[in-house]
């Protein structure tokens, strides 16, 4: 399970075209509403449709892993999730289960669909002993049904790891009392350098993280733990709104205090999915393939000033969502120089209003809540006040425009009520 201690959860821009599932679409949520809460977070029902639970039924039922609906048959996870223990080779087909749509992990809602196992297909060169190659195919026996709450995910059309990129990962398994979780949970992991991680603890991953994984986490506690293994780490365009598996997870350090748990102090090493979009090619039959697809360039913005409410920054954040928009990001002079137009034609001219920016994940490090962008990233294009963001008094952990006219950011509490700017991309 995931162990939350981070204060809200975060979407991530995604800069390339995904591999589509199929004819149709991938990694989109059929659910549109949003419930946020603090302190991570209990995901809803229909999320993350892809994410799907990996049952061993022989000689009992029960959950051993995470996994990845990536076409209408196919189930992606850990390789070790689907071999015979201690072996380098694939369980019988009929010791797995994979249910789709699952939510609780100890009731099947009506709309669960269990699944068996046609074939299981495990990397050629999967080593368990050295974690490598740890990827796998689950092949069901008959087509899954796309619905609300079942949906394939994107996979990546070219290599997109680079370090401050932050992800989402879900799963169940232990919670911080080390308890299994009963509903589905997710929490943001930033991604960070394969130095990073080697000199964050290069005992246990000196032997093991290599071009074909990467490391990611908070190392605060927000940790992938025992029963994790297999679920993946998103990210999403924030132009189509589709998700992609970024990641698969594969291991982390032990617990220096109980070796039968992992550490949350540590990164959590994944699998780097687009290594192995190829093999997922070659080993599914035809029309079982991701095709190729999708165009996700980034359109142009267009601000929306909302004038009639005032309202603390989260609950602009799910204004903006409710109405298939995001709260306003500012990249560039010629977003400063659009937004100040909204602002001229709106009802009130006069600030402040909120945008999208927080650094409520980390102090001191503001990203676009709607991007998952660090502000400044790649355009390097900054507006602050003089002197801003200061923090003043400790709790200033979000951003507004207009306090003092004009477009410039100031840093203010994020529970202070007023109006806010929303934007959609055309």
């Amino acid at each position: 399970m995931l162990l939350l201690s981070i204060s809200l959860f975060f979407t991530i821009i995604l800069d390339h075209p995904p591999v589509y599932v199929h004819a149709g679409q991938c990694g989109i949520r059929q659910i549109k509403t949003r419930h946020l809460l603090t302190n991570g977070y209990d995901t809803q029902a229909g999320d993350y449709p892809w994410h799907t639970a990996v049952y061993q039924i022989i000689p009992t039922e029960q959950y051993i892993c995470g996994g990845t609906l990536i076409t209408s048959r196919a189930v992606f996870t850990s390789a070790h999730c689907a071999a015979r223990p201690g072996l380098n080779t694939p369980r019988p087909s009929d010791e797995l289960l994979v249910k789709l749509g699952k939510y609780t992990l100890d009731e099947d809602s009506p709309h669960v669909q269990p699944h068996s196992i046609d074939r299981i297909v495990l990397h050629d060169e999967f080593k368990m002993e050295e974690f490598r190659n740890d990827v796998a195919l689950l092949v069901t026996k008959e087509k899954v049904t796309f619905g609300t709450y079942v949906q394939p995910v994107c996979l990546p059309a070219n290599p997109s790891l680079r370090a401050s990129l932050i992800g989402t990962v879900v799963g169940w398994g232990y919670t911080e009392g080390k308890k299994v979780a009963n509903v589905l949970r997710a929490a943001s992991a930033p991604i960070v350098s394969h130095r990073v991680c080697l000199e964050s603890n290069l005992e246990a991953f000196g032997r093991t993280v290599d071009e074909t994984v990467f490391c990611a986490g908070w190392r605060n506690g927000t940790n992938p733990c025992n029963g994790d293994s297999g679920g993946g780490l998103f990210i999403r365009s924030a132009t189509s709104g589709t998700w992609t598996l970024l990641g698969v997870v594969a291991f982390a350090a032990s617990d220096r205090e109980d070796e039968n748990f992992c550490s949350t102090s540590d990164y959590t090493v994944y699998v780097d999915v687009s290594k192995y979009v190829e093999w997922i090619r070659a080993k599914l039959k035809a029309h079982d393939r991701p095709p190729t697809g999708c165009n996700t360039n980034e359109g142009q913005k267009r601000y929306v000033v909302h004038n009639n409410r005032n309202v603390t920054f989260l609950e602009a954040w799910r204004l903006c969502q409710t109405l298939g928009f995001r709260l306003a990001t500012i990249t560039s002079q010629d977003d400063s120089q659009a937004i100040a137009e909204a602002i001229v034609s709106s009802s009130n001219t006069k600030g402040p209003w909120w945008i999208g920016g927080t650094d409520l994940g980390s102090e001191g490090l503001f990203v676009w809540i709607s991007t998952n962008q660090v502000v400044g990233f790649r355009s390097g294009y900054l507006n602050y006040s003089p002197g801003q963001p200061d923090n003043a008094g400790g709790n200033e952990n979000c951003l507004e425009i207009g306090r003092w006219g004009g477009v410039v950011w100031n840093d203010v509490p994020c529970d202070w009520k007023q109006r806010y700017i929303c934007e959609h991309v055309v």
